[in-house]
């Protein structure tokens, strides 16, 4: 009797492992991966890098092909994607955006196109020559009177200048960078002027942060044409009518200039420099 009711309870085992198995192979066959196709620009100054969920993807190119790992049937996922974008050598463009999807889908995310409300803008900081800053003040015809507001100020050498050799009444300039922020105080402060020259942190896509632009009578800007697109609705909210604004190099969106002219700047260089100024609000 005893060795019945063990061969039983083997059974008994062996059939219980082999239901286990059974399972497993179902669940494993039940399990699918999901495919994610990432579309991004690709006329880029250097191929941009895709990260999901934080991995970096390998592979190149203006459409990228990620395959999940095996995913539960019937869930909903979300991954997040991110691409660095840099369209050029001075301007870079954080992209994010979040997918949902479910085991087997094959979904496509796409980071062609530009995200006004979520895309992260990092300017890298090139100083204008000193002549340049000296024709911007002249074609904004600088006096006394004026309040110098320079957004993404680096050195603050747009504000400095026309302080010191014309007069101007005041120069505002914001910064993101609290490095730079520090180093145009201290330049300031070299070139006797701290007293009119205020330098604070802030970004130039927080209309908070622009602020100061309200009061402004001009406007001195170097900026790429990404972050200046972003910048310009927040100028045309804030100044007031009659104020100028002068650009180095760049445009402001659709905003279209009153006036361009080209200049040569003592190094040899030609310089195109851009004009607005506010009309009447209707």
């Amino acid at each position: 009797m005893r060795m019945m009711f063990a061969a039983v309870a083997l059974l008994g085992l062996a059939g219980l492992a082999s239901t286990q198995d059974k399972q497993e192979k179902q669940d494993k066959q039940e399990k699918k991966a999901a495919t994610i196709k990432v579309l991004v620009p690709d006329d880029n100054y250097q191929e941009p890098v895709v990260s999901i969920e934080g991995v970096k993807m390998k592979t190149t190119g203006a459409t990228r092909t990620f395959q999940t790992p095996p995913l539960e049937p019937g869930k909903t996922y979300v991954y997040k994607i991110e691409a660095l974008i840099e369209p050029n050598n001075y301007t870079k463009i954080t992209r994010t955006k979040e997918v949902t999807f479910k085991a087997g889908d094959e979904v496509t995310v796409d980071l062609t196109k530009e995200d006004k409300k979520n895309d992260k803008i990092v300017v890298r900081w090139v100083p204008t020559p000193d002549d340049i800053v000296d024709k911007m003040a002249e074609l904004a015809k600088i006096t006394k009177d004026d309040v110098i507001f320079d957004p993404g100020c680096g050195d603050a050498i747009m504000l400095i200048r026309p302080v010191k050799k014309i007069g101007a009444k005041k120069g505002v300039g914001i910064d993101i960078d609290p490095a730079m922020v520090k180093k145009a105080q201290e330049k300031a402060k070299e070139e006797g002027v701290a007293d009119k020259v205020v330098i604070k942190q802030g970004d130039v896509l927080n209309e908070k942060d622009m602020a100061d632009a309200a009061d402004a009578t001009v406007v001195l800007v170097y900026m790429g044409d990404d972050l200046g697109a972003r910048m310009s609705p927040v100028l045309q909210k804030l100044l007031k009518p009659g104020a100028r604004v002068v650009s180095h190099r760049f445009m402001l969106g659709d905003w279209k200039p009153d006036k361009t002219v080209k200049v040569m700047g003592e190094d040899g260089d030609e310089y195109t420099l851009h004009l607005w100024v506010v009309k009447e609000k209707k």
